[in-house]
């Protein structure tokens, strides 16, 4: 685990809570996401896992099946990807992202499913139904940047320049380069593995 999610406050079942998580009654609502904090990350360069600065540079986050394929796909054709459909995730740091998605039981296993639905679905959250399948390949991506616009109901994402394609069946793939990533991390801070940021 990042240190700097290791800090983060946790469930009653003692599991971090990320920065965009909404609470409702002191019980964090995993599924769902926080207005307010995710318009915080993205206008302060926040990873919306760990609430921490992410530095000039490249960003991550973890994408599903359809995105993990086109990616895929665009790539193997040599050619560059950009999607330039807006997105409710929220990118942060590689490690977060890492540890993200395989902790996240609906990120980290092919046929894991939804535990609960959109609240107010729209054209962006139709998918997000109590249910629904991941489906068979996921990634964590890292992009050049990111650009977002917050609007009145919610705050929208777009990713650049495909810089880091790590694609998994199961996240669990991805435990050695978590762990190599929390190994440079600490030798870059001196000992501290979130980088040395601002907590």
């Amino acid at each position: 685990m990042p240190p700097s999610v290791e800090a983060r406050p946790r469930d009653s079942r003692g599991y971090p809570v990320p920065a965009i998580t909404p609470w409702e009654d002191e019980t964090p609502r995993f599924a769902l996401t926080d207005y307010e904090r995710s318009a915080e990350c993205a206008r302060n360069r926040l990873c919306s896992v760990c609430n921490t600065l992410m530095p000039k540079g490249p960003v991550w986050r973890v994408v599903g099946a359809a995105e993990s394929a086109a990616i895929r796909d665009t790539l193997d054709a040599g050619r560059p990807y950009r999607n330039l459909a807006p997105t409710l995730e929220a990118p942060g740091h590689r490690a977060c992202m890492l540890y993200a998605s395989m902790v996240c039981p609906y990120l980290a296993r092919p046929n894991a499913r939804r535990g609960t639905s959109a609240e107010t679905p729209d054209d962006m959250t139709a998918h997000v139904v109590r249910g629904a399948v991941r489906g068979e390949l996921g990634a964590v991506v890292g992009f050049g940047d990111y650009e977002f616009a917050v609007t009145r109901s919610q705050v929208l994402f777009r990713f650049l320049d495909v810089v880091e394609f790590l694609p998994h069946d199961t996240a669990d793939e991805h435990l050695p380069a978590l762990r190599a990533e929390l190994a440079r991390a600490a030798g870059r801070s001196g000992g501290r593995q979130d980088g040395g940021q601002p907590r």
